[in-house]
């Protein structure tokens, strides 16, 4: 439903591109984002790239 619930995971809010990642749940999404798998990815992502992350919950 649009108006969701926005948390930002990082940075502030106001971007220019936008990348949506749709998953089942709120606690499936925060298990993806602490995994270990995502884990080595998320410090080259954030070592080379400007970019902030956000969750809507309801969306």
């Amino acid at each position: 439903k649009p108006g969701g619930k926005i948390e930002v995971l990082e940075g502030d809010w106001a971007p220019k591109r936008l990348v949506i990642l749709e998953f089942p749940s709120i606690a499936q999404l925060k298990a993806w984002y602490d995994s270990p798998e995502y884990a080595p990815l998320l410090k080259i992502r954030l070592r080379t790239a400007k970019s902030k992350m956000v969750m809507i919950e309801g969306a």
